[in-house]
C-alpha cells in the first residue's frame, strides 16, 4: 500500500521536460516518457534523482556550444599552421571528422545501451570480462573524472587569456602578467557554477538560445573576414605545406598538427553525463551526439577555409604580440581596433558558455563516480539537493579543483598547459577503453543488449576504425610541438597522464579495491 502511494506520488509530482521546452508535447506523452526513462535507469539499477528537463533541442545546443569546434580552432590556429600547415589543418580537420564521427557513432551505442551518467566506466563495468571489470571501470572512472576537469579549464583559461591579448592589442604600455590571467580565468568559472547552480532551472533554454548565438556569430565574424582581408590563393590554402617546428619528418610534423584539428572535436560525450537529466535520453542522447559533430563539423571546416584564405602574412601573425594569431588576423582585416575587439568578444563569449556545459557535465561525472563509491569522501559528494535536483556537492568540489589548477598558471604557465592538455589525451583514453570492450565482445559473438539507437551490421567497421584514429592520433598528442627539445617548449602530457595513472592506481590499493565494486545497484527493477 505504501508503495502504491509512493508511485502516486511520484507520477503526480515529477516534473514534465515537455513543459518546459516543447509546448507541442501533450502530457499523455510526457508521462509515458518519463515511465520510460524510469524503467530504463531501474534497469541500470539506478534511482532517478535529478530532473529530466533538458530535450532535444536544448541538449543539442548544449552538446555543440560545449564543443564549439570552430571558435577554438579559430583561437589555436598557431600549431597546425606550425606543423603542416595549411595542408595540415585542411586535411587533417577531414581526417579527425571522419575519426571524431566514427568514435561518436560507437559511444552514442552505448549511450543508447546505458544511458547514465556515469557514461564510459558504466559501459567498461558492463562490457569487460568478469575478472577485469571492477579494476578496469575503476580506471576508467579516474581518467573520465580528471579528464572532464582538464577540459573545463581549457575554454575557460582560453577566454582568459583572449582578453589579455585584447589588452595588448588595445594599450601598448599593458604588462602581460600570469595572474591576470588567472584572475580572468577564475571569474570564468566562477559565472558558470552561478549558472549551474542558481540557474539551473532555465539553463535548458538558456543553450537552446546559445545554439543560436554559436551559428549566428559563425555568420557575424565570417562575412566581414572573407569581405574586408586580403585573400590567399586557392592553391596556397589547399596545397602549402609547412614544417617550422624543426622536425626532419614531414610526416611526423602533419601528425604532431592534429592536436590543432583533434582538440576542437572533444567532449562531445558531454550529453552522455547528462543522461539522467533528459527524457527519452536513449534515443536523444545518440541523436544530439552525432547531429552535434556534423553541425560543429560543417561550421568548423567553413571556417577554417575562410582564415586560410583570409591569413594574410603567416610570418606575421604567428609573431603576433598579443600572443593569438586571430586577433592579428582579424586586425589586419579590419585595420580597426574597435572592430578587432568586438570580434574576439565573441569569441570569448563563446568560451564563457562552453564553460556552462563542461561544468555541467564534469560535475555529472565525478557525482557518478561519487555514487559508485569511486571517489574519497563519496557518500558526502554523493549527494543531490532536494531543492534544486543538482549534485550541489559535485559541482563544488569540481569549482574548488578548477580554481586550484588555475593558481599553477601563476608559477609555471607551462605547467598549465600540461594539465590542460591532459583533456585531449585523457578523454581520448576513455573513448578507447569500452570501444575496444564492445569488439571484443563482437568479435567473441556475445549478447550484447544495444538500446533503441544501433548502427546494425556497420558497427563493426565504425568501431574499428574508430580505434585506429584514436590510436594514431594519441601517440601524437604526446609529442613536442618543436625541436630541440627543452623546458620551456617540452609537452609534459605524458607527465601528467602517466600522474593521472599512478594516482588511480595508489587510490585503487588504499581505498578502491575494498570498497568499490562497479556500478552500484541502488533498485531493482521491481521497485
Amino acid at each position: 500500500m505504501a508503495s502504491n502511494s509512493y508511485e502516486m506520488k511520484k507520477r503526480f509530482t515529477e516534473p514534465s521536460a515537455a513543459d518546459a521546452e516543447q509546448n507541442s508535447h501533450n502530457a499523455l506523452s510526457s508521462s509515458n516518457s518519463s515511465s520510460r526513462d524510469a524503467r530504463t535507469l531501474a534497469q541500470l539499477g539506478k534511482k532517478q534523482q535529478l530532473k529530466r528537463s533538458f530535450g532535444f533541442l536544448s541538449m543539442l545546443g548544449f552538446s555543440t556550444t560545449l564543443m564549439a569546434t570552430w571558435e577554438p580552432l579559430a583561437a589555436l590556429l598557431q600549431g597546425g599552421l606550425i606543423n603542416g600547415g595549411p595542408v595540415c589543418l585542411i586535411y587533417g580537420f577531414i581526417f579527425c571528422f571522419l575519426g571524431t564521427l566514427a568514435t561518436c557513432a560507437s559511444l552514442a551505442e552505448m549511450a543508447s545501451m546505458a544511458p547514465t551518467s556515469g557514461g564510459q566506466y558504466h559501459w567498461t563495468a558492463q562490457l569487460a570480462p568478469a575478472r577485469a571489470s571492477i579494476p578496469t571501470s575503476w580506471l576508467t572512472g579516474w581518467i573520465s573524472v580528471m579528464a572532464w576537469i582538464a577540459a573545463t579549464a581549457s575554454p575557460a583559461f582560453l577566454g582568459g587569456t583572449l582578453v589579455q591579448g585584447l589588452f595588448v592589442l588595445n594599450y601598448p604600455d599593458y604588462v602581460y602578467e600570469r595572474w591576470h590571467g588567472t584572475l580572468l580565468y577564475t571569474a570564468i568559472i566562477l559565472i558558470s557554477v552561478c549558472v549551474n547552480v542558481f540557474a539551473i532551472r532555465i539553463l535548458p533554454h538558456l543553450e537552446s538560445l546559445i545554439l543560436i548565438m554559436h551559428i549566428g556569430l559563425w555568420f557575424i565574424l565570417l562575412i566581414p573576414l572573407v569581405c574586408l582581408a586580403p585573400q590567399h590563393s586557392a592553391a596556397w590554402v589547399f596545397t602549402d605545406f609547412e614544417n617550422l617546428g624543426g622536425w626532419s619528418s614531414n610526416g611526423v610534423a602533419w601528425s604532431i598538427g592534429l592536436l590543432t584539428t583533434a582538440f576542437p572535436f572533444t567532449s562531445y560525450d558531454g550529453a552522455c553525463h547528462m543522461s539522467e537529466e533528459i527524457e527519452q535520453a536513449d534515443v536523444i542522447v545518440p541523436r544530439c551526439m552525432i547531429t552535434s559533430i556534423v553541425l560543429n563539423g560543417s561550421l568548423g571546416f567553413g571556417f577554417l577555409i575562410a582564415l586560410l584564405f583570409s591569413l594574410g602574412d603567416m610570418e606575421a601573425v604567428l609573431k603576433s604580440p598579443t600572443g593569438y594569431p586571430i586577433i592579428e588576423i582579424f586586425y589586419r582585416a579590419t585595420n580597426s581596433r574597435t572592430a578587432t575587439t568586438v570580434m574576439i568578444s565573441g569569441l570569448v563569449a563563446s568560451a564563457v558558455f562552453s564553460t556552462l556545459g563542461l561544468l555541467a557535465s564534469a560535475s555529472r561525472t565525478t557525482w557518478a563516480f561519487a555514487r559508485d563509491n569511486g571517489l574519497p569522501y563519496s557518500k558526502y559528494f554523493a549527494y543531490v539537493s532536494s531543492k534544486r535536483a543538482i549534485p550541489v556537492r559535485a559541482i563544488m568540489l569540481t569549482t574548488i579543483t578548477l580554481i586550484l589548477l588555475g593558481l599553477i598558471n601563476i608559477g609555471s604557465t607551462t605547467a598549465f598547459y600540461a594539465i590542460v592538455g591532459l583533456a585531449t589525451v585523457a578523454l581520448y583514453a576513455t573513448y578507447l577503453i569500452p570501444i575496444v570492450l564492445l569488439v571484443m565482445r563482437r568479435f567473441s559473438n556475445d549478447v550484447i543488449p544495444f538500446g533503441p539507437w544501433k548502427m546494425g551490421r556497420y558497427g563493426l567497421h565504425v568501431n574499428l576504425f574508430s580505434i585506429a584514429y584514436t590510436v594514431y592520433t594519441s601517440l601524437f598528442l604526446f609529442f613536442p610541438p618543436y625541436r630541440p627539445i627543452d623546458a620551456t617548449n617540452m609537452n609534459y602530457s605524458s607527465v601528467v597522464f602517466g600522474g593521472v595513472l599512478l594516482i588511480s592506481a595508489i587510490c585503487w590499493l588504499i581505498y578502491g579495491r575494498k570498497k568499490y565494486i562497479g556500478p552500484i545497484k541502488e533498485v531493482t527493477q521491481t521497485e
